[in-house]
């Protein structure tokens, strides 16, 4: 057996025809044997992958993928992102963000025990009030609305399984806000009007946000798992993690991007005529959002971290990524230019 067959890995993709999981897919099948899942069909029939095409929340389908394949790897990429306002309710986020993150975990163990599973979650995890910059692991997580709070639930339902002894093998990805050319929306809105027709440039634009080049995710979950099994000094986890065999790491572009720098590499990119910038006082912003929380007081919380989101900073602290050797080769530059 040569060795690239001998390190080849079964590793199981969720969401394998998504913004993030199709990528995953394209990569790690050049040296792993891939088994993309999706509740709909594959995008691209020239993928070298097993593909099935299962809704993760339906349990028996889960058991039944399981059963046949035993993966060594589980990457869950899929779930219900952010949506509209209103569009999905907590329980709805929660059945199949949380729940169904769950089962699959215990489903995942009970037919290859020593499983490494790895969970996409975000940073909206942490919430936007009173945060330090930048903002670590460590940090208390309070999410402001319901897509954060199923994600969460779903990284406690892991951790929980961690400690009672049933999942083994734990990693966590909290990620900022992801990515790519041909798709940026969670940077468009913090610098476009509705429809893209102008700019705005709230306050000064001189706020940060670290945001996560699609390309740069792609490499550092290959990262990880080329780097399965090794146990170096390196790890950027605690000891206590290391028992548990549980990481959480923040992962992002290795800095942040003030909003002006956003606009002007859209601006500069080609893929966005030049449109005018037009100048929004925070306060304003303030103003407006306070009105919406009082309109609709049961998404206060949500509402009012939208102004957050707009006018103050939001870096997460990535230290423990790159003490896994893990350097992001990408950037706003590399990817728009």
């Amino acid at each position: 057996m040569d060795g690239k067959k001998k390190n080849m890995k079964k590793i199981l993709v969720t969401g394998a025809a998504g913004f993030i999981g199709s990528a995953l897919c394209n990569r790690l099948a050049l040296n792993n044997k891939i088994i993309g899942v999706d509740v709909v069909g594959s995008k691209d029939k020239a993928l070298d992958i097993v593909f099935e095409q299962i809704d993760i929340s339906d349990s028996n389908l889960v058991i039944a993928i399981c059963e046949k394949y035993s993966p060594e790897v589980v990457i869950h990429c899929a779930g219900i992102a952010h949506q509209k306002f209103g569009a999905v309710d907590l329980d709805t986020y929660k059945r199949v963000n949380s729940e169904a993150t769950e089962n699959l975990a215990k489903v995942a163990t009970k037919y290859n025990s020593k499983v490494q599973f790895i969970f996409l979650s975000s940073v909206s995890v942490y919430g936007e009030e009173n945060l330090n910059m930048p903002v670590s692991e460590d940090s208390v997580c309070c999410p402001s609305g319901d897509y954060a709070v199923s994600k969460l639930d779903a990284e406690k339902r892991l951790v929980t399984l961690v400690y009672e002894g049933i999942l083994h093998n734990l990693i966590i990805l909290r990620l900022a806000a992801v990515y790519d050319r041909d798709w940026s929306f969670n940077l468009d809105r913090r610098v476009f009007t509705p429809k893209k027709i102008t700019y705005l440039r709230f306050g000064k634009g001189t706020q940060k946000i670290s945001a996560l080049a699609r390309p740069n995710l792609v490499d550092f979950i290959s990262h990880i798992i080329q780097n399965m099994g090794k146990k170096t000094q390196a790890s950027g986890v605690n000891a206590d993690e290391k028992r548990q065999n549980l990481q959480i790491l923040n992962v992002c572009d290795a800095n942040a991007y003030e909003f002006n720098a956003i606009i002007e590499i859209f601006r500069k990119s080609g893929i966005y005529p030049k449109r005018p910038i037009i100048s929004v006082p925070v306060f304003f912003v303030w103003i407006l959002t306070r009105i919406a929380s009082i309109l609709f007081f049961h998404k206060r919380e949500w509402i009012r971290s939208c102004y957050d989101k707009l006018a103050s900073d939001l870096i997460f602290d990535n230290q423990k990524m790159i003490k896994t050797r893990f350097q992001p080769k990408h950037s706003l530059s590399t990817v728009f230019y």
